[in-house]
């Protein structure tokens, strides 16, 4: 079945893309709000800039891939500026992207590359979407940039977002050691691109119709448009990549993690609340802390495990690749990004990279910056346990109990609502969440999808997080899940595999993730669950059509379960899902609780501050007090 590339998507995807590199404005100014260190700021521009564009430069297979350069003029005579500079590449394949996105950065005295990616843009080569090929393209653009290169001083910065971030894990990598490569700032990425990013639970997203938009948004000189219906339609017949094998896990950037930690290139992670790398983004942060520990790398980090400040995270709010502060309209990323780039390019001692808590965080609700070190955040999970009632309560319910749910769009029938006790003095949400459901199905698959809310006392609902699961892609890996110390699932980690159907009325245990979220609970608040079986979206019966306006599936980009395989369709039709509540079937929503205020906050700043006193600024003081209220 192939679907439509319908003006409506085209219109959303070409908004979505906006920003998409992270640009930079050349308007941004020196701000007061104290830096990492307390010792540097970006300061006024000392160079202006000037653009030399389509620059040929030929790769090793013959490939010619096009380049355009900004370089530091002289402020008083407008001439190339004397001297040498760090050179920072993004590598982009968008026709949107502006090759003066790097302006700010070149106007504090670097050059500047935006490279077009093989096959887009004006770029030679055929289109390939993260192949070999196109990492050992970025090694050698980067080995081209230090020593071809006007100017350049043979320090290479890699700097981007979204496909210009996950690139730099391939090409950092494929450069090797003694490459020019000496910082990474992947923003909008993370450690995971078929969990999350294309699929949910297994079950495709509205990202996992972006491949039908390559075209447009690359350009499509050179196959881009075939290659990504060929992708669609083999995800949407359940072939080969409609599962986590050979084609996913060879762009996964988590699979590179160990190589990128042991050629000691330090790594700035960026993403916001609403990114879709959001989950991913965290654990790409505690996997290269573990491989830097010598800890077991895909595992969660420990209480006591001593963070470095090389690798280090920043979760701000908004959606993908938006990092505008609320009150100023200004990209905060790019003072944050200079200093990452002034301290491991220029050698600056700006104090950046001496904090003892690297991860940055711009809670939900409060709006105040949090610091701490290590991930997973709470040492034991809070279990809340379903009842047959609605409610979510500290103890598995005495009595068995079980509730219908049909697989339809959600209504009356096909969702349930279970509220918690009212947590009269609130609490601090801090990091990712999970489902453990007991469920059967009248058909051989099931479909379950746990929406987590705040609930306000003066009723007002704020939407958090949300996971999925798939019955038939419901296993998980057990070297890769994690359990807090009393072995509640923290963040359960799917096979997708291959699919293993249940037989009908056969009870399960699911347990899921739900993506992670750091969130004030106010005073008086109560947690609520939403059990639903699909996403409110455009697909019915396995047709596409435009989307009524509140649906949660019209954006391009995003990570709900919203276009289910024609399998995974045939095998759920029909379908109704017993979900099992009791002593013997404890199904559970369990969350990673705080005390009330448990971070010591650093004030509604534009920025987030650096600080390396653990008692100072809370830190891992906080990871020690599970709530309990």
């Amino acid at each position: 079945m192939k679907r439509s590339t319908s003006a409506w998507l085209l219109a959303a995807l070409v908004a979505s893309l906006v920003g998409v590199s992270v640009p930079a404005s050349a308007s941004d100014t020196a701000s007061s709000t104290p830096f990492p260190g307390g010792v540097w700021t970006p300061g006024n521009p000392s160079y202006g800039t000037a653009l030399d564009t389509n620059i040929p430069v030929t790769m090793s297979d013959g490939a010619v891939l096009m380049v355009d350069v900004s370089y530091p003029t002289d402020l008083k005579t407008g001439a190339r500026a004397k001297g040498q500079f760090p050179v920072l590449i993004t590598q982009t394949p968008y026709l949107g992207t502006p090759s003066t996105a790097g302006d700010y950065f070149v106007q504090r005295g670097y050059l500047f590359v935006t490279a077009s990616v093989r096959g887009t843009r004006n770029s030679g080569g055929d289109f390939s979407f993260f192949s070999d090929r196109d990492a050992k393209d970025g090694a050698e653009l980067a080995q081209w940039a230090a020593t071809k290169l006007q100017n350049s001083d043979g320090k290479v910065g890699l700097q981007g977002g979204s496909w210009a971030g996950l690139n730099q894990f391939y090409t950092a990598v494929a450069a090797g050691r003694n490459s020019p490569i000496k910082a990474l700032a992947p923003f909008c990425s993370g450690a995971e691109f078929y969990r999350e990013t294309y699929f949910a639970g297994g079950i495709p997203t509205q990202t996992g119709q972006f491949p039908l938009f390559f075209g447009p948004s690359v350009g499509n000189n050179h196959g881009a448009t075939a290659y990504g219906q060929s992708l669609a339609d083999d995800i949407d017949a359940g072939g080969p990549r409609a599962y986590y094998r050979d084609f996913w896990k060879i762009r996964t950037p988590g699979n590179y993690v160990r190589q990128v930690v042991d050629l000691g290139i330090p790594t700035l992670i960026w993403s916001t609340h609403q990114d879709i790398y959001a989950e991913s983004s965290m654990s790409m942060y505690a996997y290269m802390q573990n491989a830097n520990s010598g800890q077991y790398m895909y595992g969660p980090m420990q209480l006591n495990q001593k963070a470095t400040g090389r690798y280090q995270v920043i979760i701000s709010q908004g959606g993908h690749c938006q990092f505008e502060e609320q009150t100023t309209g200004q990209n905060i990323a790019n003072n944050i990004t200079l200093e990452w780039f002034d301290t491991w390019l220029k050698g600056k001692k700006t104090g950046m990279a001496d904090t003892t808590q690297p991860i940055h965080v711009h809670e939900l609700l409060s709006n105040n910056w949090i610091s701490t070190s290590s991930y997973p955040v709470a040492p034991t999970y809070k279990q809340y346990f379903l009842t047959a009632q609605g409610a979510l309560q500290k103890t598995p319910p005495a009595k068995w109990a079980t509730v219908n749910l049909l697989w339809a769009q959600p209504g009356t029938g096909s969702s349930l609502q279970f509220d918690s006790p009212v947590l009269k003095k609130g609490a601090t949400l801090a990091g990712p969440m999970s489902a453990s459901f007991y469920a059967s199905s009248t058909t051989t698959n099931l479909e379950l999808i746990a929406t987590v809310e705040l609930v306000a006392s003066d009723g007002t609902v704020t939407p958090i997080s949300s996971g999925t699961v798939l019955g038939s892609l419901a296993t998980n890996d057990p070297n890769r899940s994690w359990v807090d110390r009393k072995g509640v699932p923290v963040k359960p980690y799917g096979e997708y595999v291959a699919d293993h159907y249940v037989p009908a009325g056969q009870i399960r245990k699911y347990d899921f993730l739900i993506s992670p979220k750091f969130a004030q609970i106010p005073a008086g608040s109560k947690v609520r669950l939403i059990v639903s079986t699909q996403t409110p979206s455009q697909q019915s019966n396995g047709v596409v059509s435009p989307p009524p306006a509140n649906s949660q599936c019209s954006p391009v980009l995003g990570t709900d379960a919203c276009f289910p395989t024609h399998p995974q369709v045939v095998s759920l039709t029909g379908s109704t899902v017993a979900l099992y509540f009791g002593p013997n079937s404890p199904s559970s929503l369990n969350l990673p609780l705080l005390k009330a205020n448990c971070f010591k906050p650093q004030g509604n700043t534009s920025l987030p501050y650096w600080d390396s006193d653990d008692d100072k600024q809370g830190g891992r003081v906080c990871q020690d007090l599970a709530d309990d209220e």
